[in-house]
């Protein structure tokens, strides 16, 4: 298993288009793609998905494994 410290953080873009604004986050393995209406919106999900790599890095391998 590959430690958390290893991989690098994902980066994100948000930029507008003419369906409304699209969020694109990436990392080493995977890419997700969504279109919100605002750009706050869009911010606000970056934010979120931020929290949520933050707290399962926190987390021990061992502690994953039993969930």
């Amino acid at each position: 298993m590959v430690s958390s410290s290893v991989l690098s953080p994902p980066r994100h873009s948000i930029a507008q288009t003419e369906q409304g604004w699209v969020l694109v986050i990436q990392d080493e393995h995977c890419s997700v793609m969504q279109v919100f209406s605002t750009a706050a919106s869009a911010q606000r999900s970056v934010d979120r998905m931020f929290e949520f790599f933050h707290t399962m890095s926190a987390q021990s391998p061992r502690a994953c494994e039993a969930a």
